[in-house]
């Protein structure tokens, strides 16, 4: 049977624990479960585990089996042509398990019927191309998830961006990026370091607003960045920087990992990388998503303004200003959770002492699992 999007879909039921926090397994392997749909009824079938299987008469006792994705990375759907049952109790079962096993983490494909596929929040593909810890799975695993959790945003909270700079030439680029972000309860508050305050520049930040502050030049880069959170209004803070990218669903991805997580500092990781002087984007294997961390990139950090003070604020040091605040939180006892990797490229310059993180060219090849020559372009990542 043909997949189809879903239409007027009402809103998914969702359980407190559907979320994705500890059940996304790490890339070494590729897991996959598969579940048959058949007139007679289902059978799940999952790595280290028997079959187990179940009627139409009681088509609910398949949520109970929902545990057993949680070991695995994709689910894989067939329905034999005479099933499965079209009653109102299978399809709302059908669809609720598949709903909840995408907002657990669970990447779902293969042949869903369109009485069901019409009920669930996400498109369901029909194979899922590569295997887990390639892009291509990964993109469109985190695309599919996303749909579902982003149900739970039902009162977004405001995001000041905060974005701290001493190269005003480079922020038409990161502006335009800021105006595609999915997320539009936005200010943007630009310090420019060593600006001339009769001749800031005005980005082009489209609706949003706009808070532009000139920072002596002989000023920290977080004395930059503590002005720029004191004059921000938005409830949420986050830091970008103005070389990197970040794609059009970068804040819905921020403040869906907060929100599944609780954790008061959440960021991605700086595991695609342009390397500047190779040329070449590489995406390393490091750890695995969804969990908490030690530490995020530093230019996709998101902490409430509120927790931000509570934490000391912005460290008043020339370096290593974002390891500064990941320490302090560290020492407060807050967690630090890092969701997936897609829709952040940090951009490693061949000028290392543009960096505060030293490091030659050579460190980010080492866990490299894909390569690309060049940037790598992808909508996804906004370039």
């Amino acid at each position: 049977m043909d997949s189809v999007g879903p239409v007027s879909t009402p809103p998914p039921v969702l359980a407190a624990e559907d979320t994705p926090v500890g059940r996304i397994p790490g890339p070494d392997r590729d897991r996959r479960a598969h579940l048959a749909l058949s007139g007679e009824g289902w059978t799940l079938t999952s790595p280290w585990r028997r079959a187990a299987r179940g009627s139409w008469s009681r088509p609910e006792a398949l949520l109970d089996r929902l545990g057993r994705l949680d070991l695995v990375h994709s689910l894989t759907i067939d329905a034999e042509p005479t099933g499965p049952a079209p009653d109102a109790a299978t399809t709302t079962a059908l669809a609720t398990f598949v709903t909840r096993a995408i907002a657990r983490g669970t990447f779902v494909v293969g042949d869903l019927p369109a009485m069901v596929s019409r009920r669930v929040h996400a498109e369901v593909p029909g194979a899922a191309h590569q295997r887990a810890g390639d892009l291509a799975f990964d993109i469109a695993a985190v695309r599919q998830r996303r749909q579902v959790l982003s149900t739970r945003l039902t009162d977004p909270p405001t995001v000041s961006i905060l974005l701290a700079t001493r190269r005003p030439h480079l922020l038409a680029e990161v502006a335009a990026m800021i105006r595609a972000q999915t997320h539009r309860r936005v200010e943007v508050v630009v310090a420019v370091h060593g600006g001339d305050p009769e001749h800031l520049p005005t980005p082009d930040v489209g609706a949003f607003d706009l808070r532009v502050l000139a920072v002596p030049g002989d000023r920290s880069l977080g004395h930059a960045l503590q002005l720029a959170a004191e004059a921000a209004s938005g409830e949420l803070l986050t830091k970008m920087d103005d070389d990197d990218h970040y794609g059009p669903d970068h804040l819905v991805d921020l403040l869906l990992a907060r929100d599944v997580s609780g954790a008061p500092v959440v960021g991605k990781s700086s595991t695609v990388v342009h390397v500047e002087a190779l040329d070449t984007t590489v995406r390393r294997v490091i750890g695995v998503p969804e969990t908490p961390v030690h530490r995020v990139a530093g230019g996709t950090i998101l902490v409430g303004a509120d927790e931000l003070r509570s934490f000391g604020g912005w460290a008043d040091v020339p370096r290593a200003v974002d390891s500064a605040l990941m320490r302090a939180a560290t020492d407060a006892g807050a967690m630090i959770y890092r969701p997936h990797d897609i829709g952040y490229l940090y951009v490693r310059h061949a000028a290392a002492d543009g960096h505060t993180w030293s490091a030659d060219a050579g460190h980010f090849l080492a866990n490299s699992r894909e390569q690309w020559l060049g940037l790598l372009r992808h909508p996804d990542f906004g370039t």
